[in-house]
Parts: C-alpha cells; structure tokens; sequence
C-alpha cells in the first residue's frame, strides 16, 4: 500500500521517514529552508562530486541491524492497530532524546530523507508538483473543518427551516 502523506517541515523528523516507509506510506514533506537540508551518505568515503557538501551526515547501519526485527515488531504493532502510532513516537524519546530503538529508526529514515531531497530538487518538476496538490487538498480540509467548527466565530446559525 502506497499512499501520500504531507505536513509541514517543522513537524516531521528522521523518525517520522522511517516509520513510514516501513509501513508502506510514501511521506513527502514540503521542505523549508532547502539549501539548509542535510542529506545522509551509508559510506563516508564515497565521492558524490557536487554533492558532496549536500551528503555530509553518515547513516549508522548498525543500529539499524541491531534493531531490526524489534523495529518490525514495532511497525506490525501499529498496522495491526494494537498501539497507536502517536504512542510509538512518545516512546521513542526519554526526555527529549531518541531512545537506541528511537535511533534506529531514525537512521533508517534518513535513507529516504535523503532520497526525498533529491527527488524533491531534481529537475522534474512533477513530484513538486504533487507535493503541492497534496498540500493545496490538505490546506482546504483544514479550512472546511474550521467552517464548520468555528462557523461564525461563536455566533448561533439561524435554525433550519423545513421546507414545504
């Protein structure tokens, strides 16, 4: 199953791309603050010319191993619906700080950060661009929620008449 997700760039994280390739979802962020981004390289010694000063974070495999099959517990948890993902993601954190299976997680996760950059700068304006109708569809959810939540600020609608 392969769906999209977008949110605002403050609210996302390592973690965040992660957990959500695993469970088959395609996160695609709209990105702020884009020459700032860091993108992560799985070997330090590897020559990606231009990109070099982009690819400067170095993805720890190991911890991804070492955590595997409890992060594959973790995502059936939340497929199967027995813990919900907002409880997995206050779990991976101790005071603010990822736990060891919180690191894993977000080690994996910045394969497709990463991934997700690149795709995002190329040349091909198309995943741009859907990222943007994600985002327009999103925004106008939103703006029919606070219609009907908030209405007229706290004023009483006229009642509804019964037609003849």
């Amino acid at each position: 199953m392969v769906t999209d997700t977008d949110t605002d760039t403050g609210s996302y994280g390592d973690v965040t791309f992660g957990l959500l390739e695993l469970l088959g979802i395609s996160y695609r962020p709209a990105l702020a603050d884009l020459p700032d981004q860091k993108g992560w390289r799985i070997n330090p010694g590897a020559d990606y010319g231009p990109l070099n000063t982009f690819a400067r974070g170095k993805i720890n495999l190991r911890r991804v191993r070492r955590n595997w099959e409890d992060m594959l517990r973790v995502v059936a948890s939340i497929y199967t619906g027995t813990v919900r993902a907002y409880d997995v993601v206050t779990m991976l954190q101790r005071d603010g700080h990822p736990t060891a299976l919180g690191e894993a997680f977000a080690a994996y996760g910045r394969i497709f950060k990463s991934l997700h950059i690149l795709q995002f700068v190329d040349v091909d304006e198309t995943y741009r661009r859907d990222i943007k109708h994600i985002r327009n569809l999103q925004e106008g959810r939103h703006a029919l929620a606070r219609k009907i939540c908030h209405g007229r600020k706290g004023r009483a609608l006229p009642p509804l008449r019964a037609r003849p």
